[in-house]
């Protein structure tokens, strides 16, 4: 076999082009997500998801399949932090995991509804409606008879969630939307991950504090559980240590 002699020399390519390191981690995490969206199946569950938080029992209705079938589904998505869930009541609702999983679904079905340049024919409008205007998340619920109105200087500490502020509140997280109160949790992602880091140096309280109901910390909820601000970082108590579970920003 002949081999072709390239055309051009390393000397003619431009210097502004991006270097990746080879063995990068974050390559093959992309790689591993991509892995996980590389099923029709999978791909629908995440785009039912964009309406709003969902358990496996609807899902499955929807889909018309066995609970057991979505669930395994749901845990090929949730094992790369492609969605998250939460306990309400009895029910395990899943949603998102944040903006970028959003914006994941929207694009790739936006990309795919074009047809090529020599088909005169027109994206899928019916199915990019369903996006258009909802690219906010959805793992929250409207917090009922709520008379406090929230603001600068109204006693709450406020923070940058996504595209917007929550103030947080009695253990909750508030937003103010159109009217009303929406109730919140912050997602999990590379920001906030939600691992065991063991071994974390707990700035700002003792090895002995205890996290917990009138700790003197502020709760705010994360994925699936419960975590306490102190100096900007979400501690999550594991056992006798605290897990980092990420900085949050502090709207000025």
């Amino acid at each position: 076999m002949i081999e072709t002699k390239p055309a051009c020399s390393h000397e003619s390519h431009s210097p502004r082009r991006l270097h990746l390191p080879v063995n990068d981690p974050a390559i093959e995490r992309t790689a591993r997500i991509f892995r996980a969206l590389g099923e029709a199946a999978r791909i629908r569950l995440l785009a039912r998801l964009t309406q709003g938080e969902a358990c496996v029992t609807e899902l499955a209705e929807l889909e018309g399949e066995s609970i057991t079938v979505i669930s395994q589904r749901l845990r090929v998505l949730r094992a790369d932090n492609i969605v998250g869930r939460r306990r309400d009541g009895k029910h395990i609702l899943y949603y998102l995991a944040d903006q970028h999983v959003l914006d994941l679904v929207f694009n790739g079905l936006a990309h795919a509804s074009e047809q090529p340049r020599s088909i005169p024919a027109t994206p899928n409008s019916r199915l990019l409606a369903l996006f258009r205007g909802k690219l906010s998340m959805s793992n929250h619920k409207i917090h009922e008879d709520h008379t406090h109105q929230h603001g600068k200087d109204c006693g709450h500490t406020a923070i940058v969630h996504n595209d917007h502020t929550d103030y947080l509140h009695d253990g909750h997280m508030h937003s103010l939307h159109e009217g009303h109160v929406d109730e919140h949790t912050l997602d999990v992602s590379a920001t906030n991950p939600a691992d065991c880091t063991n071994g974390h140096k707990c700035d700002g309280h003792d090895a002995q504090h205890k996290h917990g109901e009138n700790c003197g910390h502020e709760a705010i909820p994360h994925g699936d559980h419960v975590d306490y601000l102190v100096n900007g970082h979400l501690h999550h108590p594991d056992g006798d240590h605290c897990d980092n579970h990420g900085k949050v920003q502090l709207a000025n």
